[in-house]
């Protein structure tokens, strides 16, 4: 017996959840950068340094004790993806094995992802943060029908971050500062048997988990700071709804729930003016990547249900940007980024077409008053073609059910961000 998949999706959102839906990841992973139109247009080169504005809130919350006024910062990047795959399937049936096309294209939807931060002077050595952000985001969705969705036909999850943090100045040189993080999740992961659409194995939920954040900031003089954040992972666990086939492949439905591991993160940071006009800026970003080995769920009255496994590996991403004060009000932002993906080449899969990819980016910022500036930033992401390899038994134990995939993924995206400045 089985039961004829339809879409299904998560229950009804919630308003969090609706605020920010980022559905392509556009770090390495399912990590998202794009908490700032204003670092987008330079690659987030710096970003943990520079303070430019309070956006600097969603990289290290030392950075705000450079600012002497309530200072706001809004802002939303709009991400136009192009993710495809080609290749092919190979299914066992009771002829024998044939070979099924499995390419599909543009299996990711664009998305507004917003962000809002705020910063509160509260004497000459304390400052309070309060922020709005993602930080991870995944949305891929096969066609249907698609021959290879028993490798995965959704994947989809969707994060909100809600920060309060605190800084406080040691010295002239030397500020300190830490957050707490509510991160809400939301999550769907499934495959359907080859050929026919019927669900395999799924699973939809939400939940919540609580992270937390240090960071410092070192001004070596007015021309030169260097900055250090750390963010701390957590597990999310989903709780949900699940759909299955059982060991005598009767369909069923079940609740149960998914940890899903965030992996923690940190990035230096360097800025230095070289002229009165130029500024030249950088950033080495780490992710601990290698905590996401695979997604299992373990269900009220079925066991555990095997999903995938994944064995990342940690990754890194290099910035370089530039910033030019072309006159008194217009500024000029530029930054090139390398993001190494922490998929291994023989754990790539098509649920989560992730691989190395190059950030262009160009930016600009206009000054209408000393208070309010508006900030717009451009990226192109260049993500690049990868081979793809998986197996699996259709019937685990049953070698004569295996199937396979082979071809290869790609992926390019255009980032366009807006955002709001204002010094009380």
């Amino acid at each position: 017996m089985s039961v004829r998949s339809t879409v299904v999706r998560p229950s009804t959102p919630s308003l969090l959840a609706l605020l920010l839906c980022p559905t392509l990841v556009q770090a390495a992973g399912f990590q998202l950068a794009e908490q700032s139109a204003t670092g987008m247009g330079r690659a987030f080169a710096g970003e943990a340094a520079i303070a430019d504005n309070a956006s600097v809130l969603s990289r290290n919350a030392a950075a705000m004790t450079r600012f002497e006024q309530m200072a706001f910062s809004g802002g939303v990047v709009y991400v136009r993806p192009d993710v495809n795959i080609e290749g092919e399937t190979r299914v066992p049936t009771a002829h024998g094995p044939v070979t099924l096309d499995a390419s599909a294209h543009d299996i990711a939807d664009a998305a507004w992802v917003p962000n809002l931060s705020l910063i509160i002077p509260l004497n000459e050595e304390w400052r309070l943060g309060l922020s709005a952000n993602a930080y991870f985001g995944l949305g891929v969705e096969m066609p249907t029908p698609y021959n290879a969705g028993h490798f995965g036909n959704v994947s989809d999850i969707r994060t909100v971050d809600l920060g309060l943090a605190l800084a406080y100045r040691l010295n002239q040189h030397w500020s300190l500062g830490a957050g707490l993080n509510a991160i809400q999740g939301e999550g769907e992961v499934g495959g359907t048997f080859p050929a026919n659409e019927m669900i395999a194995k799924h699973l939809k939920g939400d939940g919540w988990a609580l992270g937390w954040n240090l960071g410092a900031l070192y001004e070596y003089s007015p021309q030169t700071r260097v900055g250090l954040s750390y963010r701390h992972d957590v597990t999310l666990t989903l709780e949900g709804d699940a759909m299955g086939i059982d060991e005598q492949g009767r369909p069923f439905e079940d609740k149960g729930k998914l940890d899903l591991a965030l992996p923690a993160s940190a990035e230096l940071a360097l800025f230095h003016q070289l002229t009165p006009a130029l500024a030249v800026h950088s950033s080495i970003n780490w992710t601990n990547w290698s905590r996401f080995t695979q997604l299992e769920a373990e269900l009220d009255h079925h066991g555990t249900m095997h999903i995938k496994d994944e064995q990342w590996q940690d990754s890194w991403r290099y910035a370089l940007g530039l910033t030019y004060q072309l006159t008194p009000d217009w500024q000029l932002r530029s930054g090139l980024a390398y993001d190494k993906s922490p998929v291994p080449a023989e754990r790539r899969t098509i649920s989560i077409p992730d691989s190395d990819r190059v950030w262009y980016s160009l930016g600009t910022g206009y000054r209408f008053s000393p208070a309010l500036s508006l900030d717009l930033g451009l990226t192109f992401i260049d993500g690049k073609q990868a081979a793809v390899s998986e197996s699996m038994e259709l019937k685990p134990g049953i070698a004569a059910t295996t199937s396979t995939f082979e071809g290869s993924s790609e992926g390019d995206a255009w980032l366009a961000g807006l955002q709001l400045n204002y010094l009380f």
